[in-house]
Parts: C-alpha cells; sequence; structure tokens
C-alpha cells in the first residue's frame, strides 16, 4: 500500500511524504513508526479500527488526541495512494 502522509497546521500542509507500506495491520505500525521518525514527528497509537478505516475510506484522520505526546500539528492526514499502472493513461 503507497501511502500520503501529511501534516497540517490549520489549513496549511507544513510537511508530507508518500511512502510505501506494507499491507497488514502489524507491518502497518511498524511502518508508520519509521515514517514519523523520518517526518520528525510523534507516533500515534493506531488501533485495529482506525486500521480498517484506512482500508475502506482509503483515509484517516488523526488529531493530537491520538497521540500520546503533545504534537505541533492540527491533524495528521494518511490517504492511501492508487497506483496507476504503465500504460493506463496512455
Amino acid at each position: 500500500m503507497k501511502l500520503w502522509i501529511k501534516l497540517i497546521v490549520g489549513e496549511k500542509v507544513k510537511k508530507s511524504l508518500v511512502r510505501g507500506t506494507r499491507d497488514d495491520f502489524d507491518g502497518l505500525t511498524e511502518d508508520l513508526r519509521e515514517i514519523c521518525n523520518e517526518l520528525d514527528f510523534p507516533t500515534p497509537m493506531l488501533l485495529r479500527s482506525r486500521y480498517e478505516q484506512l482500508v475502506n475510506f482509503n483515509m484517516l484522520k488523526l488529531k493530537p488526541d491520538d497521540f500520546i505526546e503533545s504534537v505541533w500539528a492540527d491533524c495528521m492526514y494518511i490517504e492511501s495512494c492508487a497506483e496507476i499502472e504503465k500504460g493506463a493513461a496512455q
């Protein structure tokens, strides 16, 4: 699964990054930890129900309450990016 992670303050994207992750819950939580380290941002508490939201709706909005540590952003959006197959757009 390819994810686009955006850190939002107000209505502006302050940091973002697109990264491939594993499709299962445990793999995604480990990959998300690495992504948050790269963004220099605390790792959210990702519950299985929130993972299912991401899988079912291709989008997840995490607010400061979803983090154990205090965060400087108003929210973290995680969106699943649909990969375009080569030749499909031609």
